[in-house]
């Protein structure tokens, strides 16, 4: 069974955030989403047999992850990111962003910062907010399209002075960076990590996006770099978005620090789970037989980024984008329209009838800017891409 990356499948009717949470979230119905961060096709054909195989034994009591689906994920970390690991590392999870909520919770207390870096993933302030700590905004810099940490800012933050004794215990790294598209070199970790192991703000690195690299990049998890870093990291991970099953639940985070990953442990138990039966079973299959279908994914996407790039770059004029190093996700600056917050919104709900991220949900600097989710069919993303020419330009 081979998967066609091209071919449509419908999703209306499937309880889908992306397609059937439409009118919910936008007003209106008739509109292209192009929003939620999970894929328009099916998962690799060896997790959907996995899932059944499961399925056909028909008893689905409490469970757990087993040593091998450990010694999966070392081997998976190692081969693609270069990484050793051990397995009694493994913390298992029912999703990154309840994760990064229990971690938070767990290591401030009210009143305590937490440094984002914004324009970024929106359940990051949220994950601070719910858990009673105060969002520091590091935001990143944009330099002609090209973000790059704001490192003199953040040991600005994390200054003593009389008048403000810095009380920042975390900071949230996005890794690869959603929205921006950043891969973040090795060079750019290590200062962040320096200065993060300096001033004793332990890092929660969201990387759930790390396969989704191109060209020559490569992902670095910020925890690889060296055992100090490892010892002041906590590194979220899952394969939903690299294999398409988000809705089944199931991630893990990777702590070397045994005292940490017993905080976390013991703040874990009773708030969240270790993932239900099929997103286990497919976490296995993914990593233990996706390789060629993840493969063949990420040329498509790749295609997909090139396509959408070259085409708004020059059929769009007023919004301009460049090749995103990482993730599915393209960043649109939109500053030339000179529309305001809501005008720019506005626009692409009514005008261009297409459902995206306003680049203000994610915080600071996101002003001006709207996110493309491009993994779907290249006819859909054409399509999208048609609708948003057409509305710019004027034309009937």
């Amino acid at each position: 069974m081979e998967i066609d990356f091209s071919k449509y499948v419908e999703r209306k009717g499937s309880n889908s955030v992306k397609w059937d949470m439409i009118s919910e979230t936008f007003g209106k119905e008739d509109l292209l989403p192009m929003w939620v961060a999970d894929s328009d096709w099916p998962t690799s054909p060896s997790i959907i047999k996995a899932i059944k195989t499961r399925a056909e034994h028909g008893i689905f009591g409490y469970t757990f992850p087993d040593q091998k689906l450990k010694t999966i994920i070392v081997d998976w970390v190692k081969k693609h990111y270069d990484w050793d690991i051990k397995k009694e590392w493994i913390v298992f999870s029912n999703g990154v962003v309840p994760s990064l909520n229990i971690a938070v919770q767990t290591f401030t207390n009210n009143g305590d910062e937490v440094i984002i870096q914004p324009p970024v993933y929106y359940p990051f302030r949220s994950a601070v907010e719910n858990n009673g700590a105060i969002v520091v905004n590091n935001q990143l810099k944009n330099i002609n399209g090209k973000y790059k940490f704001d490192l003199k800012e953040l040991k600005n933050i994390l200054k003593d002075s009389p008048q403000k004794l810095s009380r920042a215990k975390l900071l949230i790294l996005c890794s690869p960076h959603n929205p921006v598209g950043r891969v973040w070199e090795k060079e750019e970790l290590a200062e962040l990590g320096k200065i993060c192991l300096e001033n004793d703000v332990k890092i929660l690195s969201d990387e759930i996006h790390a396969d989704f690299v191109y060209d020559d990049k490569k992902h670095t998890p910020i925890a690889s770099l060296n055992n100090e870093f490892s010892q002041n990291t906590l590194t979220f991970m899952a394969p939903s978005k690299t294999f398409n099953i988000a809705g089944l639940n199931s991630s893990f985070v990777i702590i070397e620090n045994k005292k940490l990953r017993k905080e976390f442990k013991v703040n874990k138990n009773g708030l969240v789970g270790t993932g239900n039966i099929f997103g286990l079973v497919a976490m296995k299959a993914s990593y233990q037989n996706g390789e060629k279908w993840l493969s063949e994914q990420l040329s498509y996407l790749n295609e997909n980024m090139k396509f959408a790039v070259t085409y708004i770059n020059e059929n769009i004029p007023g919004i301009t984008t460049r090749k995103s190093e990482g993730t599915y996700l393209l960043w649109l600056d939109c500053k030339e329209l000179d529309f305001s917050d809501n005008q720019l919104e506005n626009f692409f709900i009514n005008e261009a009838k297409l459902a995206l991220d306003p680049g203000t949900w994610f915080g600071k600097g996101g002003r001006g800017f709207m996110r493309m989710n491009l993994a779907c069919p290249r006819s859909i993303l054409k399509e999208g891409l048609d609708k948003l020419k057409k509305a710019v330009r004027g034309d009937k």
